[in-house]
């Protein structure tokens, strides 16, 4: 579950601009509570963001989400990206899908 983060920091946080799927246009960006799909490619030049979870692992207002070490873009835990950041939209979702309860299949839609 993603911890809040104010939408003021937010550069997309409704998603308008970003490229995802209309069944994961919601809060979360996806279609399980519990299960996140995204494209792990900074959308400003393609470098690849780290996974960092740890609430202050950046600085003490950092509530965990994904970070390029290349350029200074930062994702929320639902890979929208916040304001001030070379990255222009949110990460991208891909086409996915759900075929069991554990089986998931990337580039089939919903």
């Amino acid at each position: 579950m993603a911890r809040s983060v104010s939408n003021e920091q937010l550069r997309d946080p409704n998603s308008n601009e970003s490229l995802q799927p209309e069944y994961a246009r919601n809060d979360l960006r996806s279609i399980k509570d519990n299960m996140l799909v995204l494209i792990g490619l900074c959308t400003h030049l393609g470098c690849v963001p780290l996974y960092k979870p740890k609430m202050g692992e950046l600085d003490s207002t950092w509530k965990g989400g994904f970070f390029c070490p290349c350029h200074g873009s930062k994702f929320d835990l639902s890979g929208r990206v916040f304001k001030g950041v070379p990255a222009p939209t949110n990460l991208s979702v891909p086409p996915h899908k759900y075929v069991g309860e554990n089986h998931l299949v990337i580039g089939e839609g919903a």
